[in-house]
């Protein structure tokens, strides 16, 4: 397999901010590994981008499937950048949570952002970056606990990986999205939506390039000295103002 471009490997790539991220790395020049749980969304954001002239391959599987994630990294010729982005979110009452809830949350939002970076740094060379997608969410939120405390976690994670791999020159950062327009937002009741926009500096819905933007600089082989950081992009919305 010969690519001459630097690769990338987003996961949660098929709609949203993982979609937006593999354009705008795309546009900076990466060739990007798609990886998604959702087979036929993938095939169609494929499709599309090469469409669009862009240099992508798209692989459905679970993110926690670690011999599927060992096996196609396996596959890649290198690895320059890992951007974790793939996760799952419900709104739900603390009481109302069950056990379930919190270690389905965990599961997909912890441990595979877990199993695909400790995998993917087998593979990362010096300069190799690791983008963690966590949530503005992990300083606190309404009806968010099994949320917060997995955001809270790739928060902790982030930073954990980023004094273990920096010996190896490779840096780990996290980017903390606030309030965007993607499908966990578009799952919320209408009048949920219009509660959290409401308490918006800007009283706006970030985009998802807004994210991959940010995402493509913690990525970008030029950015250094950064690692271990938060990036958080929410519109303001974490200046102090009320949490609830």
């Amino acid at each position: 397999m010969t690519i001459d471009k630097p690769i990338a490997l987003v996961t949660g790539a098929a709609r949203g901010i993982g979609l937006a991220t593999t354009r705008r790395l795309c546009e900076d020049g990466f060739y990007v590994v798609m990886v998604d749980l959702k087979a036929d969304l993938l095939a169609a954001a494929v499709d599309q981008l090469l469409d669009d002239g862009a240099d992508v391959e798209g692989h459905a599987l679970s993110v926690t499937d670690r011999a599927a994630v060992a096996a196609l990294l396996a596959g890649l010729p290198r690895l320059d950048a890992v951007v974790n982005n793939a996760a799952i979110f419900w709104d739900g009452a603390f009481d109302a949570l069950t056990e379930k809830d919190f270690t389905d949350m965990f599961e997909v939002n912890v441990v595979g952002a877990f199993v695909v970076a400790q995998e993917a740094a087998k593979l990362l060379g010096r300069k190799g970056r690791i983008v963690n997608v966590a949530s503005r969410a992990y300083l606190a939120g309404y009806a968010h606990g099994a949320y917060v405390a997995s955001k809270s976690a790739v928060v902790g994670l982030t930073r954990a990986m980023a004094v273990d791999l920096a010996p190896r020159g490779i840096f780990v950062n996290c980017v903390a999205p606030g309030l965007i327009e993607t499908e966990m937002f578009r799952s919320l009741t209408p009048e949920r939506q219009q509660e959290l926009i409401a308490k918006q500096p800007t009283k706006d819905v970030g985009q998802p390039e807004d994210i991959a933007n940010a995402i493509a600089f913690l990525a970008a082989p030029r950015t250094g000295n950064i690692t271990g950081q938060v990036l958080t992009v929410d519109g303001g919305r974490s200046l102090g103002i009320s949490l609830y």
